[in-house]
């Protein structure tokens, strides 16, 4: 039995990504991406096991960010703020995709915590494209969405509304799409998150615990994922929150884990604590829709 039946024989879930690229052929990725994992993790390593629980939390973060951004593209939709939903549409994409890339074993801690709005086409394109995983129209509407989102940033559209090729350009339609794909990549990265769990767990098997071994370097990877500079190098911000939680991952769960087990309980909770209620748009959509579309519970 390949790693994907296996997973989905023991926990269920998946069925978008199965019905878009075919169980067969999604085994077959499954089982190179399991065994990639399973090579990286073939000795016990402290500071690789930080990396990757700390990689594994902020793709989570990416995750919900993602949605946080395609339910307020809803809200900004049925409300007719137009040069709104450009950006949130674009910038929903983009973070789910960035949560794909953030948990690529392929790729270096350094390459991950610098996606750009340029590389993430490339990256997407080496790692999902021409691995069959994902069609070529997931990274024509990251483009359109970039182009979009540039247009009403500097040119301010009077119309609303364009024309390429003779098809109309628009709202609607890019929604739609949005619609259909953003399932698609929000349960690859839960899926990644499972293949790492698997390996670590055959590969190693426990929790390492270094700390004091490995003070600076553990501290400097931490911070770098929650601090956040300014261009002139003036101001560094750290989220209180981000940093609890943070910490609070590297004390609870001592080895990499699926996402889905941890977003909703844990980060959504944090983040509707967070964010004030009032009349109009409800934080609480974000956890809705990750539940609808990952199977996170």
């Amino acid at each position: 039995m390949g790693i994907f039946k296996k997973l989905t024989t023991e926990h269920g879930g998946f069925e978008d990504i199965s019905e878009l690229v075919g169980e067969d052929k999604l085994d077959k990725y499954c089982d190179r991406i399991y065994q990639q994992y399973c090579r990286l993790y073939s000795a016990p390593d402290y500071l690789l096991n930080v990396e990757w629980l700390l990689r594994h939390f902020n793709a989570s973060k990416k995750m919900t960010l993602s949605a946080l951004f395609y339910t307020q593209t809803e809200y900004l939709f049925n409300h007719n703020i137009k040069n709104q939903v450009f950006y949130s549409m674009y910038y929903c994409l983009f973070s789910a995709f960035s949560s794909n890339i953030l948990l690529f074993p392929q790729t270096s801690l350094n390459k991950v915590q610098k996606i750009s709005h340029s590389n993430i086409f490339k990256l997407v394109e080496n790692y999902l494209v021409k691995t069959g995983v994902y069609n070529s129209q997931v990274i024509d509407l990251l483009n359109e969405l970039r182009l979009m989102r540039e247009a009403y940033s500097y040119h301010l559209p009077l119309g609303g509304s364009f024309l390429r090729d003779g098809e109309k350009v628009n709202i609607e339609s890019l929604f739609i799409k949005l619609k259909d794909i953003l399932p698609i990549v929000l349960q690859i990265t839960n899926l990644f998150s499972y293949l790492s769990y698997y390996a670590w767990n055959k590969k190693v098997g426990k929790a390492i615990d270094e700390y004091t071994k490995h003070q600076s370097e553990v501290d400097a990877m931490f911070f770098s994922f929650i601090e956040i500079h300014d261009h002139l190098g003036k101001y560094c911000l750290i989220d209180d929150d981000d940093y609890l939680r943070q910490g609070y991952v590297l004390r609870k769960w001592n080895t990499p884990f699926p996402i889905s087990w941890f977003i909703t309980e844990k980060m959504c909770e944090d983040l509707e604590c967070g964010w004030e209620d009032g009349e109009g748009y409800d934080i609480n959509e974000v956890a809705r829709y990750l539940v609808s579309t990952t199977n996170a519970y």
